[in-house]
């Protein structure tokens, strides 16, 4: 965590103000993502309180996240409890739930902002470019958990449809990122460990080849993640082991704040306008303008749609914001 550290210093030297990162998260049903999200939620409550109980004798302490706002926090303690109380994982998520987190760190006595997180949690059959939600997250965000069912993938030969179009997204998303050489981490979690005999790393990743070659070749910065979330019984309740899943967003943070520093974030939308949606292609022809002729004699366009040669689907873009005020001008 030097990097972290570092970086805190000059944060605080400067006195600017935390960064906002867009974390996209992808997946299929079933494939771990809110469990993912409350585990690393209950690991970093606890290390907070074990930082505040006995801070250490150093300046600087390890990063923890916070939910700032009630109705979040509200629900993923709810979770929490249903597991402790229940001793079984929560159900699938049945719509999208956008989180913020402040994720802080302790130094020299005082409790600092590191940066801010936005985690759109999100049902799995919605997580493809058909979506226009998960369309304008995935092109607003400068990061991307890509979650993996272990179980299924080594176990069960109807997950290989499944698999192949979780890769079909990723082209697309590739797509984007490699328009402008964009450094956008990815993390591969492979959820669902606890299942799997010890050991299992080397198949996942021999499973998982043609995944892992397509971010190989497309030169973008990734790393894998095993994770093994368990219920055990504990007394009267049950106990939610967590097995250190924080790894995850402690290297993302830790990469994303890298970029931030260089000035190196991504920016997807910018590179948006010259692909289809659908299945990455740059093969697009103009289809149909939409328009409005001002008092003015001004031909100002509101939309513009374009057809894919590739994959025939159409693509919409909208008037953009500096025409409304012209637009609403002309009224006057």
């Amino acid at each position: 965590m030097e990097v972290v550290v570092t970086y805190m210093a000059k944060w605080s030297l400067f006195k600017l103000a935390p960064p906002t990162f867009n974390i996209l998260s992808m997946g299929d049903r079933g494939a771990g993502k809110t469990v993912f999200l409350v585990g690393s939620y209950a690991e970093f409550f606890q290390l907070q309180e074990q930082t505040r109980r006995s801070p250490a004798e150093s300046e600087t302490q390890p990063l923890w996240f916070e939910c700032p706002y009630k109705k979040e926090n509200f629900l993923l303690n709810n979770i929490l409890i249903y597991v402790k109380s229940q001793g079984i994982y929560p159900p699938p998520t049945l719509r999208i739930t956008d989180f913020t987190f402040s994720f802080k760190q302790r130094q020299s006595q005082q409790e600092r902002p590191f940066c801010y997180l936005h985690w759109w949690d999100m049902p799995g059959e919605n997580c493809n470019f058909n979506n226009p939600y998960f369309q304008n997250i995935a092109l607003s965000s400068q990061g991307c958990c890509l979650f993996i069912n272990s179980y299924r993938l080594l176990n069960d030969p109807e997950y290989n449809e499944i698999f192949t179009y979780l890769q079909t997204q990723l082209k697309i998303l590739l797509t984007f990122v490699r328009s402008y050489n964009q450094d956008y981490p990815f993390a591969l979690v492979f959820t669902q460990g606890d299942r799997l005999p010890p050991q299992s790393e080397t198949k996942l990743q021999q499973a998982a080849r043609s995944l892992i070659n397509l971010l190989t070749e497309n030169s973008v910065n990734f790393q894998c993640f095993y994770t093994a979330i368990t219920i055990t019984p504990n007394d009267d309740q049950f106990a939610f082991n967590t097995n250190g899943v924080t790894q995850v967003f402690r290297w993302l943070l830790t990469t994303l704040y890298d970029h931030y520093h260089r000035g190196s974030l991504a920016h997807l939308k910018n590179s948006a306008s010259l692909h289809c949606l659908q299945c990455g292609s740059e093969n697009l022809s103009p289809s149909q303008s939409v328009g409005f002729l001002t008092r003015l004699g001004l031909l100002l366009l509101l939309k513009q749609k374009y057809r894919c040669r590739d994959c025939r689907a159409l693509k919409t873009e909208f008037l953009p914001g500096v025409w409304w005020k012209l637009l609403r001008q002309s009224f006057r």
